[in-house]
């Protein structure tokens, strides 16, 4: 019975999401990727908590992160907490929110850099037990490359640039050959947090730090065949 009526609120919380987030018919809907860190007052994570967004539900995962990638922007999130607390938390303009859980209040934050460590973790060398490997933006131009794929060609093991029949270029983690349809197997890319199709505007010159993740889990499904998540300056 506990059960039924926890599914009932969040089908509940899920369905007036989607009413406050719905535009007017004449208008298109804003997307964009939320990501969040949930933790106790103590600052441990606070794992399997449900949040409610742009009509969609997610948990947290056992570091306290949660993820909304490219949904519709809504003013406010739901949390369904322990002790049948459920808070509604204003998160309107922002992309990234560390959300501070007390008995009976929250503090909320906007927490990029945080979060960005806690979920990508922290790499100072180009090897590594975590499957990361990292490359700093000067070690990338040492080359004289001015275009990102073929500066990055050659510098990381395990990473394939290759060409599409169309001429787009894309990444391949792992070495593996790329299948029939590059799509399916190509890396995600992300540069400041935000969720790219390609590179092309990246300034060379501006990157600070290039991570290629070969398990970007924090992505859920897209990041199935990795990541190559870059930091400007």
């Amino acid at each position: 019975m506990k059960r039924s009526i926890f599914t009932s609120i969040i089908l509940f919380l899920s369905a007036c999401s989607v009413a406050f987030a719905m535009p007017p018919s004449n208008t298109e809907a804003a997307t964009d990727t939320l990501v969040g860190l949930i933790i106790n007052q103590k600052g441990k994570a606070m794992k399997n908590i449900s949040v409610v967004y742009a009509g969609k539900v997610e948990r947290t995962d056992k570091k306290g992160i949660f993820m909304f990638p490219e949904v519709s922007l809504s003013d406010t999130l739901s949390l369904l907490l322990p002790k049948k607390r459920i808070w509604q938390v204003p998160v309107v303009g922002m992309s990234f929110v560390k959300i501070t859980v007390q008995e009976d209040r929250y503090s909320l934050d906007e927490a990029k850099d945080e979060i960005v460590y806690i979920g990508y973790g922290s790499m100072n060398k180009r090897t590594g037990s975590s499957g990361n490997i990292s490359i700093s933006g000067d070690e990338l131009r040492k080359g004289g490359q001015t275009d990102i794929y073929r500066a990055l060609t050659g510098k990381i093991a395990g990473l394939t640039v290759v060409r599409t029949d169309d001429g787009e270029m894309k990444f391949v983690i792992r070495g593996g050959a790329p299948s029939f349809v590059i799509e399916d197997n190509s890396a995600l890319l992300v540069v400041d947090g935000m969720i790219v199709d390609n590179l092309d505007h990246v300034d060379i010159y501006s990157i600070e730090q290039v991570t290629v993740m070969k398990e970007a889990t924090i992505y859920g499904m897209r990041g199935s065949n990795g990541a190559i998540v870059i930091k400007t300056k």
